[in-house]
């Protein structure tokens, strides 16, 4: 097949700009009615309500406010990526991939709380900002369809032990450098003659961020990334687990901060700095603590003599005491029922004063004396256990898994594009 593809024009473009505001003012039953076809896809029409609508989608979840120039901006990038999801469906519904009403629902639901919306209430939500019924949904199928295709070709993928171990002893060797929490918006060059119109595009989607745009919002709309499903969230990620470019602007980054677009060979990404964590204690592993409290209940209603006398028990035991036993023989000796052994417990969970207390303190050793409300209390550590957090083989397979994935995803969808009939219209 013959693929055609025209070049927008800024006359067309705000044809699409006067609809956007025509359509962003009717009733979402009256934004039904043809106005005309944007594109053809083999044979499938994306009208130019698809495509308003679209980028009212991308406006409301992204949080931008669409002026016409911004909705001139975006619209060539928000046609291609209608483009691209017509033939992700095609492509998945000539398979027999089927996505059932179930699936939509799954998808509407993540949405949901990606955004913080109570459940079963983004139907309503959108209609309220005047998106069209069906919008949402029309962005959910193809990309459910395109994942289950892509599942179906996990067999084609093999990751060998060797680039498993490689990988992971690459993390080891960094285990003394930071921590990065980080979010990705990628666009992929599919053509070198392509690389001017991404590297724009990239920009304009860093103006958004700039402007207050959602990241999240823009990763899911934009990103050709397998994170894009997430919001771009790539997680914690050791030093080395990014390729070079990538992992030295993440160095540059302080936490909330975005990248400029940023070339690699498969196209530009957008990077941001969530958080950052630095040093070995923090960074690789997990700490649990098996504690022992020995509780002591006072109150201002009570005798001094009485008072005075259970701070004496507390302080006799802090000398004496040199294991968690010793303790609960104390507990037992007072009918302390609030008092009582504490099972893996990381020390973030616990309160500042009694965190504070158990600093620096070792296994069999009691705390000072420390006040709470309704008493006081010695705490002692009886276990301590640090568990590397590294990621195991299995996590490492499944990220090389992904990565691959994501290859073969892109050069299937150039190979669609070079076989399809697409007609731009605009």
């Amino acid at each position: 097949m013959i693929s055609k593809v025209s070049i927008f024009k800024i006359s067309n473009i705000c044809a699409v700009v006067g609809a956007i505001a025509l359509f962003a003012m009717a009733p979402p039953s009256k934004a039904q009615s043809p106005v005309g076809v944007a594109a053809v896809v083999n044979d499938d029409p994306i009208s130019i309500i698809d495509l308003v609508e679209r980028i009212k989608l991308v406006a409301v979840s992204s949080n931008i406010r669409m002026t016409p120039e911004k909705s001139n901006e975006i619209a060539p990038q928000i046609l291609q990526q209608l483009i691209n999801e017509t033939l992700q469906l095609q492509e998945a519904e000539r398979r027999g991939i089927e996505v059932t009403e179930a699936d939509i629902t799954r998808g509407k639901t993540l949405i949901e709380q990606n955004a913080g919306l109570p459940d079963g209430t983004l139907d309503a939500f959108l209609e309220q900002r005047g998106i069209a019924p069906g919008t949402i949904e029309n962005q959910i199928r193809p990309q459910v369809a395109w994942q289950r295709l892509l599942g179906s070709m996990r067999s084609q993928v093999e990751i060998s032990e060797a680039e498993i171990d490689e990988n992971l002893q690459r993390i080891i060797n960094n285990q003394g450098k930071p921590r990065n929490r980080v979010q990705e918006i990628f666009l992929p060059v599919d053509n070198p003659q392509d690389s001017t119109r991404v590297y724009q595009t990239a920009q304009e989607v860093l103006g958004a961020l700039q402007q207050g745009a959602d990241f999240s919002a823009l990763a899911r709309q934009f990103s050709a990334s397998a994170s894009a499903a997430n919001g771009g969230d790539l997680g914690w990620l050791y030093a080395g687990e990014l390729a070079g470019d990538l992992q030295q602007a993440v160095n540059q980054l302080e936490p909330g901060n975005v990248s400029a677009p940023i070339q690699t060979i498969r196209g530009y990404y957008i990077i941001k700095l969530l958080d950052r964590r630095v040093g070995d204690a923090g960074a690789i592993t997990d700490v649990r603590l098996d504690l022992y409290q020995l509780f002591v209940p006072l109150s201002q209603s009570m005798p001094k003599e009485q008072i005075d006398a259970k701070v004496a028990v507390l302080r006799n035991t802090q000398e004496t005491a040199n294991s968690c036993q010793a303790l609960a023989n104390v507990a037992v000796d007072l009918g302390s029922e609030m008092s009582g052994e504490m099972k893996g417990i990381s020390p973030n969970e616990l309160s500042g004063p009694v965190a504070q207390a158990i600093t620096n303190l070792q296994p069999g050793q009691p705390s000072n004396i420390v006040q709470v409300d309704g008493g006081a209390l010695l705490v002692m550590i009886c276990n301590k256990t640090e568990e590397s957090n590294l990621p195991d083989r299995k996590d490492i397979e499944n990220r090389l898994m992904m990565e691959r994935l994501d290859i073969l995803a892109r050069r299937k969808l150039r190979e669609l594009r070079r076989q399809a009939f697409i007609d731009i219209r605009m």
